[in-house]
């Protein structure tokens, strides 16, 4: 009896898909995956509009200080930032494959801290939307500890391929 280790390699030959088709299913269940992403962020700005435009919203603007307003309006702008940059790293994770709950981790953190500062610009409720980002922020930072070995090689790999291109 022989063992297979000493067979040629062409003895075994590996089913592969064309190379089209394997990058088509990629670039199908990456496209999905960032269309979910995008929506759930986008429902989750837009309930944050309707819950917040209410006539509580318009006079809690109208009594607070104007430098209190614009303060918080900047901070809202910050927090704007840091949640486009978290989005944008949540849709390249999304575009590789990932299990369901880290899937869902990448989903929700994204959309919590885009909601977060929308309600914030409204004035009438900054506790909730700071609760809301750090909640979207803790979230995130669970999922990227979670997905801790992928993400860095995901990262590495994309670096090297810009590297060369």
């Amino acid at each position: 009896m022989t063992d297979a280790s000493a067979l040629p390699k062409s003895a075994f030959p590996k089913p592969a898909l064309p190379a089209s088709a394997a990058a088509t299913h990629r670039m199908h269940g990456a496209t999905s995956r960032r269309a979910v992403a995008l929506i759930v962020a986008a429902a989750a700005i837009i309930a944050a509009l309707v819950a917040t435009l209410s006539d509580a919203t318009s006079l809690t603007a109208q009594q607070a200080d104007p430098e209190l307003v614009m303060l918080l309006r900047f901070m809202a702008g910050v927090k704007a930032l840091l949640a486009l940059a978290a989005l944008g790293a949540a849709v390249w994770r999304l575009g590789y494959p990932t299990s369901p709950t880290l899937t869902l981790g990448y989903t929700l953190a994204p959309a919590l801290m885009c909601a977060a500062p929308v309600v914030i610009w409204q004035i009438a409720h900054v506790g909730v939307g700071a609760a809301l980002f750090h909640a979207g922020f803790v979230l995130l930072l669970l999922a990227l500890y979670a997905d801790r070995g992928e993400a860095t090689e995901l990262a590495k790999s994309t670096v090297l391929r810009l590297r060369r291109a």
